[in-house]
Parts: structure tokens; C-alpha cells; sequence
């Protein structure tokens, strides 16, 4: 067995800047009590015991499935995923969320909306230690052949997630060629959609390419 490497008075000196460090990122000074937002709890707790998200390994409880979120379910996703992802909301009414679950735990989500002139596809998110092992894919394919199989979808994909979509039939297309009402959602950007990286995308019925890469997904 190695022998123990003792920790000198620097290096806990440095423990110390970076644990302040960190606290100090994501606390706010309020009357002597410092409060934290979810998220950046989130990340002190990787930091300070997982290291950095690229090297955590999870512990997969179960097999990994992939299924429709019951209306009961949906608060879930904006609980459990979409706290980390812009506090996106679901409309019991209007959407439909698939989900991966590792067990009996949340790990991924993508929703489809209804609007009035079409079906819009947005908020795909897989928490960071379950990436690039194919489950945004699985949950993207899922939420294909149930609402894309004899419908036109739409999404406003991140840049960097072009091809990853492309691959599942997705295909860039203008912005004058988005229904009106999901042109409207990005209509503050008064139509420079590349100031925020993203671009308009449309998946037509019945795409049957497939492909292998998965960027394991967050679409804006």
C-alpha cells in the first residue's frame, strides 16, 4: 500500500481559496446569511466532490429506459432537469415530454409543443454526467415517432447541435419558413438568430436516415 501523502499548509491554504472562491460565486450577501440558487449548488457539489463534470462516471441505477412523462410526471422535468436549463415550464395543454430514466431516476427530457400553426421541438436536456452515451438521442427518437411520424416538426437548434439533429432528419431551412407563432417566440432577437446562435430547423414525415453521433443535448 502507498504511504498516505501528507497535505502541507499550502495546499490546504488553496483548498480553502477555492472552496471561498466557489461560495463566493454562488452566494448572495443578504443581512450576514449567504443564500444559494439550485444550480450553483449544483456545481459546487461536482467541483468540490465529483471534480469536473467531464470526468464523472455515474453509478447507472438500473437499466435505462425511455417512455412519454404522464401529466402527473411533468413537473419533474421542470423540478429535476429544467431547474439547470433555463426554469423551462411545461403546459400540461399543450406538451408532450419523453424522458430517459436511469432506474427510477431522471436524466434526460425533449419536449414538443403544440401551437396553433404547428409542432415545435425545444428544451432537450440530459443532465451533464449522462451525455454523449446516447440517450438524447434515444428520447429525440422516441418524441419522432410519436409526434413526427405523419407531422412536420420545427426547433430552433443551438449551432453546435446542427448535425446532431441533421442526422435525425432535421434540415435547416429560414426563418420566413417557420410557422408564425414559433417565429414569434425568437422574435426578440428581431430576426438575427445568429447573435444567439441558433438556427431555424424542419423535420418533414417520413426521414428514415439514421446516424451515430449524439452531442447528448440542450436545444435553445
Amino acid at each position: 500500500m502507498p504511504p498516505a501523502t501528507k497535505v502541507t499548509e499550502s495546499e490546504s491554504r488553496n483548498e480553502d481559496q477555492t472552496m471561498l472562491t466557489l461560495y463566493q460565486l454562488a452566494g448572495e450577501e443578504s443581512g450576514g446569511f449567504v443564500t444559494f440558487h439550485p444550480h450553483f449548488l449544483d456545481r459546487i457539489t461536482r467541483s468540490l466532490v465529483l471534480g469536473t463534470s467531464a470526468a464523472v462516471q455515474p453509478d447507472i441505477p438500473g437499466p435505462v429506459t425511455v417512455r412519454e412523462l404522464t401529466r402527473a410526471e411533468m413537473a419533474r422535468a421542470e423540478r429535476e432537469l429544467w431547474i439547470h436549463y433555463h426554469q423551462q415550464k411545461a403546459d400540461l395543454d399543450l406538451d408532450r415530454l419523453f424522458a430517459a430514466f436511469a432506474g427510477t431516476r431522471l436524466i434526460g427530457v425533449a419536449r414538443c409543443s403544440r401551437h396553433p400553426d404547428g409542432l415545435e421541438v425545444d428544451a432537450v436536456y440530459v443532465l451533464d454526467e449522462y451525455r454523449l452515451k446516447g440517450y438524447a438521442r434515444s428520447v429525440m427518437q422516441l418524441l419522432i415517432e410519436e409526434c413526427g411520424r405523419n407531422e412536420t416538426l420545427y426547433m430552433h437548434s443551438k449551432t453546435e447541435l446542427v448535425d446532431f439533429y441533421g442526422s435525425m432528419g432535421f434540415r435547416l431551412i429560414p426563418e420566413a419558413d417557420l410557422p408564425l407563432s414559433i417565429r414569434d417566440r425568437f422574435g426578440f432577437v428581431m430576426g438575427d438568430l445568429d447573435s444567439i446562435k441558433v438556427c431555424p430547423m424542419r423535420r418533414e414525415p417520413g426521414f428514415t436516415g439514421t446516424g451515430t453521433d449524439d452531442e447528448g443535448g440542450v436545444t435553445a
